[in-house]
């Protein structure tokens, strides 16, 4: 929560949000136009052009709500609107699966790894100290985190080395 602000002599507090808005809105236009335009985007969500509209415009307090912004993400074939409300959060948006292959197949699990990994550090770092017993649930899952990062990255050095394409296939055809 952020701090008082002053109005007119009378202590008001801005909401977390708050903070957060414009980047929102600018985030709900950048979706939409990778949709198309609002009419367009319109047809994907529960909500009209003009709903859509004020979503978007920093001289309407209405932010856009989480499953019209998961509609347009979709939509957008990016998580544009749901990185920024992450962000907002303290987060940040992983994917779970990245590409066909081997590769992808790695990027895929480092990002379920990682993910995993940064939640327990946060939690253990919320109040300031490291005990014995944390270190010891986090250390594995670093060591994996680390894993899977040197399995992909020997693989791009390989491809470094060869310097020659390396061919990713699709799920139902990767050879690994």
């Amino acid at each position: 929560m952020s701090a008082p602000i002053l109005k007119n002599g009378i202590g008001i507090m801005i909401p977390f949000s708050h903070c957060f808005l414009a980047s929102i809105k600018t985030a709900t236009k950048r979706a939409v136009e990778a949709v198309g335009d609002f009419r367009a985007a319109a047809g994907f969500t529960r909500v009209q052009k003009s709903q859509l509209e004020a979503y978007a415009s920093r001289h309407q307090p209405t932010v856009i709500p989480l499953d019209i912004a998961i509609d347009l993400d979709r939509c957008a074939e990016q998580p544009i609107l749901l990185s920024e409300m992450a962000h907002a959060l303290g987060y940040v948006v992983l994917p779970m699966h990245v590409g066909p292959g081997d590769f992808g197949r790695d990027m895929s699990e480092y990002s379920m790894v990682s993910g995993e990994m940064v939640s327990t550090a946060i939690r253990i770092l919320e109040d300031g100290v490291i005990d014995p017993q944390e270190a010891n649930e986090i250390a594995p899952k670093m060591a994996k985190t680390k894993h899977v990062l040197e399995r992909a990255l020997a693989r791009i050095h390989t491809i470094q080395q060869l310097g020659k394409p390396y061919s990713v296939k699709g799920e139902g055809q990767a050879d690994g």
